[in-house]
């Protein structure tokens, strides 16, 4: 076709309101228009970002993500230039980050998850014995923080404790099992929740507090021995069968198994009393990295994803809803139930402690772990 007729060709389109097909006939293939990004996340999130509807919602945002996993200390090391963003599982290593990169706005926080402790039903019926644990009559078990405190303060050991039939696996000190503060969230967390707890329920706020309760947060913290770096290393000698009898997880991580039928057949979760919550904090470093924080935050799909991998969504009435009717239909689900999610941890008599300045924070975990 001539140039002058194409023109007469297109005029024409215009005019019967056609040229939008006419345009799309010579525009690339929209995949083109994908923008491949990198970046570091906690390694709890890996199987949500290896899910390809995530990976297809995430295209339909114009992002194709790649990640890696690193314990959320430990993307310290980070910096502009290397990623497009870290998400670590807190919101105090992702100021950290957003500070030393010099880095304006506040970074998105678009889902959470409690932590909890998951065990095997014959251990939580030990624990009920001995008032460590209880059974609500919706199904929800809930932890005594403040007598595992006790317990520990006073040296007991699994074999002290009463018990009716007692499991071979019971033996020695009675801990709970957790990541390194220094290098995981779950872990610097843990440390936030003893630390408030031996404060008498009140966050600490000070240096001289720490010293106080240096002694006792190191005799809570190092009885364990060796720690993993990242919260899924311990989470999945449990599954193995191979883990410790109380290990400290997200509560993301022991929804998720349950949802997808995959979890040991005897797991309990038990919600700690007074737990502490852990706000996934994504720092952008890059336009189309704090695109994908707005997209994690706002997307209706993505946001539907995150409540499959157990994820609680922020931001607003209809994340709250997508998720308890999540939790609603896998509790109903379970023919032999030994026990339930909590859709409602204020309705479930689950406190929630604060975490204190990132200074202090950093205090408590060297008294944690002092030599």
């Amino acid at each position: 076709m001539k140039r002058g007729a194409f023109g007469v060709v297109v005029a024409l389109l215009v005019a019967a309101g056609l040229v939008f097909t006419a345009v799309n006939l010579f525009k690339k293939d929209p995949e083109q228009s994908v923008v491949k990004i990198t970046g570091v996340i906690g390694s709890e999130k890996g199987p949500f970002f290896a899910d390809p509807e995530v990976k297809a919602a995430l295209a339909k945002r114009g992002l194709e993500v790649s990640v890696q996993s690193a314990g959320s200390w430990q993307m310290n090391d980070v910096r502009k230039g290397s990623a497009d963003f870290v998400f670590p599982a807190s919101q105090l290593p992702a100021d950290e980050i957003a500070q030393q990169n010099q880095l304006n706005g506040t970074p998105p926080r678009p889902f959470y998850s409690p932590l909890v402790i998951v065990t095997h039903l014959d251990v939580a019926g030990v624990l009920k014995e001995n008032n460590l644990a209880k059974k609500s009559e919706s199904g929800v078990w809930t932890f005594s923080m403040d007598e595992f405190l006790k317990a520990v303060s006073a040296n007991r050991t699994w074999e002290q404790l009463n018990a009716a039939e007692r499991p071979k696996a019971l033996a020695g000190d009675i801990f709970l099992t957790t990541t390194n503060p220094d290098t995981s969230s779950s872990g610097t967390l843990y440390v936030a929740m003893l630390a408030y707890l031996l404060n008498n329920h009140q966050v600490v706020t000070d240096q001289a507090t720490v010293g106080s309760i240096g002694p006792a947060l190191k005799a809570a913290v190092t009885k364990q021995g060796i720690m993993k770096s990242s919260t899924e290393e311990p989470f999945l000698d449990f599954v193995s069968g191979n883990g410790r009898p109380l290990v400290l997880a997200y509560e993301s991580q022991a929804l998720d198994l349950v949802m997808k039928k995959t979890a040991p057949e005897d797991m309990v979760v038990l919600y700690p009393d007074t737990t502490i919550t852990s706000d996934h904090t994504l720092v952008g470093f890059t336009d189309n990295g704090r695109k994908l924080g707005e997209a994690l935050a706002d997307d209706a799909r993505l946001r539907e994803l995150e409540v499959k991998y157990g994820f609680r969504p922020l931001g607003g009435v209809a994340g709250a809803e997508a998720f308890t009717k999540q939790v609603q239909s896998v509790n109903a689900a379970q023919s032999n139930p030994k026990f339930a999610f909590a859709t409602d941890l204020q309705a479930a008599n689950v406190n929630k402690a604060t975490v204190p300045t990132a200074e202090i924070m950093k205090s408590l975990v060297q008294a944690a772990k002092k030599q």
